[in-house]
């Protein structure tokens, strides 16, 4: 039942222009900040940020952002559905919550990985072909800090579903999702600095060592979290961890959640 449903929301969603809509976009985002560098770059030949190695380090150094965009990219596809009577519809067909989650879970999960393959093609592919410098190296370092962000980016996934069927409105529920990812580790943060268990917790927060773990700049500086076998632990260890227990509490959301 749960993969006829997820089979059902795929092709609602693939027949429909949110998904589209939203992966242009984005893609559209990552072609426009090249642009911008080449069109400075040819005016003014001095101008020393025209290279791959910068446009992509601007992606290298936020891995969080893929948090962001997948709790947007969940909004996009399932806010609605309270007010279309989608979820209700379902559940009245025999579908139970549960089915329903997983479904949501499975399909938002697949859609992000396009999102994410086609921005990675219009962003390195416009970089490499309209600015200077070598990309071979870049390339890498934003493949690997991808890969080591992805565990935790379908756990947001996992979350902003969860959220999003239980809220009553959209805006609450983005919120709520926002503070989880966002607001509780940097205020945990802030609060570790006087306090030594806070820091502790803290320190484990995709969050905040996402952002500080990593360092890459024009003079062939590259250091990033991931790199060191206990770095790289860390962001798996947390990122399955992030599944689990935000899939767990959707599970159980799941059937305490009112029509």
């Amino acid at each position: 039942m749960m993969l006829n449903y997820a089979r059902s929301e795929w092709y609602r969603i693939t027949r429909g222009c949110e998904f589209y809509a939203f992966a242009g976009v984005l893609c559209g985002l990552g072609l426009a900040a090249n642009l911008l560098l080449f069109g400075v770059g040819s005016s003014d030949p001095d101008f020393p940020y025209a290279t791959v190695r910068f446009s992509l380090s601007n992606v290298i150094c936020a891995p969080s952002l893929s948090f962001f965009v997948a709790g947007l990219l969940v909004w996009n596809l399932f806010s609605d559905e309270g007010k279309d009577g989608t979820f209700k519809n379902a559940v009245s067909h025999g579908l139970s919550r549960r089915d329903l989650f997983l479904g949501k879970c499975l399909v938002s999960t697949a859609l992000g990985l396009i999102c994410l393959a086609a921005f990675l093609v219009v962003f390195v592919g416009s970089a490499l072909a309209l600015l200077e410098g070598p990309g071979l190296e870049a390339t890498g370092y934003l493949l690997q800090g991808i890969g080591a962000a992805l565990p935790f980016t379908v756990a947001c996934v996992v979350l902003a579903v969860a959220v999003c069927a239980t809220l009553p409105t959209s805006w609450t529920g983005f919120c709520a999702w926002l503070a989880v990812i966002f607001f509780v580790p940097a205020l945990l943060g802030s609060i570790g600095r006087f306090v030594e268990p806070a820091a502790a917790v803290a320190a484990w927060m995709p969050a905040n060592f996402f952002s500080s773990g990593v360092l890459i700049n024009q003079s062939g500086a590259a250091e990033f979290l991931w790199s060191t076998p206990w770095g790289l632990a860390k962001c798996l260890i947390s990122g399955f961890a992030g599944i689990a227990a935000f899939g767990a509490w959707g599970l159980w959301r799941a059937e305490k959640t009112e029509l």
